[in-house]
């Protein structure tokens, strides 16, 4: 559970501010895009995505951003 309230003192994270643990990223991402979402592209060293997906070590990861350009995340990882 998490609480979303307007404030005059909110800012931008320039990094990935929340995550949420899926069985199943590849549907989590279809359901989203379908809304509307675009997930980020990386091209840096040791981060590298395709399709916005970045894997590495058993887990596959999907990074997009809210309406303020805050970064969020959804991880997948092989043990479940």
């Amino acid at each position: 559970m998490f609480t979303i309230y307007a404030t005059p003192s909110g800012g931008q994270a320039a990094h990935t501010l929340a995550g949420w643990a899926v069985t199943d990223l590849d549907a989590e991402m279809e359901v989203l895009r379908a809304r509307g979402v675009t997930f980020e592209e990386y091209d840096l060293p040791g981060l590298v995505t395709v399709d916005g997906v970045a894997e590495a070590g058993g887990v596959r990861s999907a990074w997009f951003k809210d309406s303020e350009g805050n970064i969020l995340a959804l991880v997948e990882s092989a043990s479940g």
